[in-house]
């Protein structure tokens, strides 16, 4: 359900729901030497549609307990310069292990879960995999990006290349580094059948020219991070779509940017969850979006996080790094995303090197540009039919309305999924209970005998699909052309006219 659903929206607005965190986060915190550091940002959680399992390829750093180093280029300092993907698996997504795998080492460390070296690979970031199970030989595919660093020079080169493996675990460089478009250095690819095109589409996060109105903190290095989207027919040249993503406007903040874009199949088109950065907390907060053909997003609320940060020091406390994949497992939607416990740059340090940007506050500009990313993976989910709703604006005894778009409503019947407010603590029994009533309407827009408001009994409760009376039967009647919802303390989900009772 979205705004094109409807022709009118008066005294309507928009409401998200807040993702409910796992009682069991953190599900893994790192504790090796080449994962203490953090563990979980910039990769790939899902669920194997081969043998159930849910795998993970994420990034794994080493600890830094001193800012030693800090004023070299970013490359040099320890926590960027030895990220390497690691592998981790778990059988119900909540209790995970390192398998250790033949051959894989991290420095004098062997038989490890760490899949690319940055001892051998360099710098390691953004691993996005892909699994197709009708593939025999090679059902897994990984675009990963692996960069130079001042001790390690990448052995097939800067940039995003593409490997392939057997079981997940052990990988052959295939090709790359990918061409085309000028891409940023955030890549997720996903398979191009998904969005009704040949190959692949990547969503990619780029930095573009800054605009009249943007505000870029003195300590930022990056002006109005943009998502754009990108296809690609072999997975290696990739060609740019016309249409921006994702960007700010006028609605949001002035310092706000966008990370990732992770997008997810539903009826009717896609819903994704957007990594809103904020540049002057240095925090990454998560939004909710919807779009019909992934192209262009809506937002249901510019302004609420459908995922906001924790305090400062506990996990997700400063940036949430979410997963390439949502995992849809029932009527569930869940993230996997990695929650660090700190803020992407320190902003206040009288030890370092530092701008001015107050009376009082300082800002430091160390060499390399962000904290460590002390982090763990953890997750949050949502019904998956319960993302976002409708609601009255002004809530309490006003009515909203909305009326759907002209549509030949004949001999269908009408189910909605909606949840309502108890009434008020008051005197009077039943004051301003919640509920929801449905008129239909003819092509003139006038009410249909038998169809009115007052035809329909209200419905009240918590109801997923609930399909909808009048005092004229359960079809729409010949010449009904539009549905006229009354909204009152109540959530309205989505609603489907269909042809035939279940």
């Amino acid at each position: 359900m979205m705004p094109d659903c409807f022709s009118d929206l008066h005294l309507c607005a928009w409401r998200i729901e807040l993702a409910r965190q796992d009682p069991n986060n953190p599900l893994l915190e790192g504790e090796m030497q080449w994962d203490r550091g953090g563990l979980g940002i910039h990769g790939t959680v899902l669920k194997d549609p081969i043998d159930g399992i849910f795998k993970a390829w994420v990034v794994g750093t080493p600890p830094e307990e001193t800012s030693e180093g800090w004023t070299k280029p970013w490359a040099s300092v320890a926590n960027d310069r030895d990220r390497s993907i690691c592998y981790y698996e778990s059988k119900d997504g909540i209790n995970w292990t390192r398998p250790s795998i033949p051959g894989a080492t991290w420095g004098k460390h062997q038989n490890t879960n760490v899949i690319f070296d940055s001892h051998v690979f360099g710098l390691q970031a953004y691993a996005s995999v892909l699994v197709d199970p009708k593939n025999r030989d090679w059902p897994y595919q990984m675009w990963v990006l692996q960069t130079d660093t001042e001790i390690v020079k990448s052995p097939h080169g800067y940039g995003y290349h593409r490997y392939r493996s057997k079981d997940g675990k052990q990988w052959e460089w295939e090709n790359g580094p990918i061409t085309g478009c000028i891409l940023g250095d955030v890549l997720f690819v996903y398979d191009g059948k998904d969005f009704g095109v040949e190959g692949y589409v990547g969503y990619y996060r780029t930095g573009v020219e800054k605009q009249e109105g943007d505000h870029v903190p003195a300590w930022e290095d990056s002006a109005r991070r943009t998502c754009f989207r990108c296809l690609s027919k072999d997975g290696i040249a990739w060609t740019k779509d016309d249409v921006m993503v994702i960007t700010r406007d006028e609605r949001d903040h002035r310092d706000t940017q966008f990370m990732e874009c992770i997008p997810q199949k539903v009826p009717g088109g896609f819903v994704a969850i957007v990594s809103h950065y904020h540049p002057i907390s240095q925090t990454l907060d998560l939004r909710m979006a919807a779009s019909r053909d992934g192209q262009r997003w809506w937002f249901p609320d510019r302004h609420q996080p459908t995922m906001p940060c924790a305090p400062l020091g506990e996990y997700g406390g400063g940036l949430l790094w979410q997963s390439k994949d949502l995992t849809v497992d029932g009527n569930t939607l869940y993230i996997y995303y990695a929650g660090s416990e700190g803020a992407h740059r320190q902003t206040s340090d009288t030890r370092a090197p530092s701008i001015q940007i107050g009376h009082q506050d300082t800002a430091i500009d160390h060499g390399a540009h962000f904290l460590p990313y002390t982090s763990a993976l953890c997750r949050a989910s949502w019904d998956i039919d319960r993302l976002y709703a409708l609601a009255s604006s002004a809530g309490g005894p006003t009515l909203g309305v909305a009326i759907t778009k002209p549509k030949d409503l004949s001999g269908e019947s009408l189910s909605i999924n909606f949840k309502t407010r108890p009434p008020k603590k008051s005197t009077s029994p039943g004051l301003d209970e919640g509920y929801i009533a449905v008129e239909l309407l003819d092509s003139s827009g006038k009410p249909i005998p038998g169809f009115t408001t007052r035809d329909c009994m209200p419905l009240k409760g918590d109801h997923r699909s609930q399909q909808v009376k009048w005092t004229g039967g359960l079809k729409a009647p010949r010449g009904a052309m539009q549905a006229k919802f009354t909204l009152k303390r109540v959530f309205l989900y989505g609603f489907n006219f269909q042809s035939t009772v279940a």
